[in-house]
């Protein structure tokens, strides 16, 4: 892993109806609610008071319309227009197969889970993916990213970006906290996450 790699920025997706009510969402395509989009408008206006985002940098979104509309509200903030957005489907979220729509609480409970958090990183539900397919999925993308960018995606499988590019090990990774209504920007393996008006958190 380049430590030259130019800065990446991640937002995690604005909050969901799913999100308040603690359900797992996977690929399972749901919508912002006023609280999410209120967080991607905040998101989107601090990250419009840095210098270092008017020029130069790639677009990229998850094809999930949560996700979208995040990057909807970031965009215009931005000024920049809906076809210099490239989706890409390298940072969907994991899948979470059988247990999406479930709430989080019923997975940590069940005897299938893995206890420790080094297990789960490659621990796969049934018709889903896990952490280590997440991280895999990643690779070859990486490969292609050589100018600065903004990725607006998800809380797992920005675990494995995050995890990625800080050269974390699998625990640390399954473990890290994806806030909402704030941005991470990473480079040269530092992790930095901001609030919505860009204050170091």
């Amino acid at each position: 892993m380049s430590r030259l790699r130019p800065p990446l920025y991640f937002v995690r997706h604005g909050e969901t109806e799913w999100n308040k009510q603690g359900l797992i969402q996977g690929w399972t395509d749901t919508a912002l609610n006023a609280t999410g989009h209120r967080q991607a408008e905040a998101v989107g206006r601090a990250l419009a008071g840095l210098a270092e985002l008017a020029e130069g940098f790639r677009f990229l979104v998850s094809p999930l319309t949560r996700a979208r509309q995040t990057m909807g509200h970031i965009a215009a903030a931005l000024g920049v227009e809906p076809e210099q957005v490239q989706v890409d489907t390298a940072v969907k979220e994991l899948g979470f197969g059988v247990w999406e729509g479930k709430p989080f609480w019923e997975l940590k409970a069940s005897p299938a889970y893995p206890a420790d958090a080094e297990t789960r990183y490659a621990w796969r539900p049934e018709g889903g993916e896990s952490y280590a397919d997440g991280h895999d999925r990643l690779r070859a993308w990486f490969g292609g990213i050589s100018e600065p960018a903004l990725v607006v995606a998800h809380g797992a499988i920005g675990r494995c970006l995050i995890g990625h590019l800080a050269g974390l090990a699998p625990a640390a990774l399954v473990s890290l906290a994806m806030p909402q209504g704030k941005f991470c920007r990473l480079q040269a393996g530092r992790v930095q996450w901001f609030d919505a008006v860009g204050v170091a958190a």
